[in-house]
């Protein structure tokens, strides 16, 4: 079965816009308006991203008319962060429930080096099964935890992540960033033929983040999940027409500075 990346790709790059930091961590990444699913659906088609990411519940009550222009990536596990229990997010949507939804790809969030991680690795591996079965790709958010992981963004835990991923049979991976442009260069060869996807991670300034992008684009990455570098700047419209500019035509940042400073 050939697995269908083509709608999540422009250019051989991807530009995908996450939004289940709701469920994930609480209201505290929200103000008014970013709270609205809304206001994140209408800068995801605006802003002409290759995917917009979801929970199930999101997607069913949200992803309507005008909005499904955009592809859609369901999340098919998660959990809070009020409790603070050994690293395991379990299913809570199936493939089947995500591809009714509209999905064109599905996500899942594996801890490795979590104690639990026998069970993860082996719900996954139903995952996969599942929407390769339906010839759609699966993102796998990889997440190093447990007490034998001392730092989760050493080049040597990254790349490790990187593998697990391709091992396990993820289309994609997302990652995070460690600063360390070669030693990422290193975490992109271990991840073979599957494309990674860097985090956008914590909010920074516009134009570090834009700067910061460039520089992880000339590791070889397929491209980035970004949610609160979007929409948790005043000006995400604009932004995020500086950030495809940047990321689709390899523009420099000073090329792209007066979206942002207008």
């Amino acid at each position: 079965m050939r697995i269908n990346t083509s709608k999540l790709m422009k250019n051989h790059k991807s530009l995908m816009i996450a939004y289940d930091q709701g469920l994930e961590h609480g209201p505290k990444d929200f103000n008014i308006k970013n709270v609205d699913p809304k206001y994140l659906m209408d800068i995801a088609l605006e802003g002409r991203f290759n995917a917009v990411i979801l929970q199930s519940g999101l997607a069913e009550k949200y992803y309507h008319e005008a909005y499904q222009q955009v592809p859609l990536v369901v999340k098919l596990n998660g959990k809070t962060s009020i409790p603070h229990i050994v690293p395991i997010s379990r299913q809570i949507c199936s493939v089947d429930r995500a591809i009714k939804l509209g999905a064109d790809a599905v996500g899942y969030t594996i801890y490795d080096g979590s104690p639990k991680e026998p069970e993860i690795f082996s719900e996954f591996g139903k995952v996969v099964e599942q929407a390769h079965d339906y010839g759609i790709p699966v993102i796998a958010w990889m997440y190093p935890r447990g007490e034998f992981v001392k730092d989760d963004v050493t080049t040597d835990i990254l790349a490790y992540s990187a593998r697990i991923g391709l091992e396990l049979g993820a289309d994609f991976v997302k990652l995070k960033y460690n600063g360390d442009p070669e030693g990422y260069k290193w975490v992109v060869a271990n991840a073979g033929r599957t494309r990674i996807l860097t985090a956008g991670g914590s909010k920074l300034a516009p134009k570090d983040f834009l700067e910061r992008t460039r520089e992880i684009l000339h590791t070889g990455v397929a491209g980035f999940a970004i949610g609160r570098n979007i929409w948790q700047d005043p000006k995400p419209f604009s932004l995020a027409q500086a950030l495809r500019e940047v990321v689709f035509k390899n523009k420099k940042v000073e090329e792209v500075l007066h979206y942002i400073e207008n």
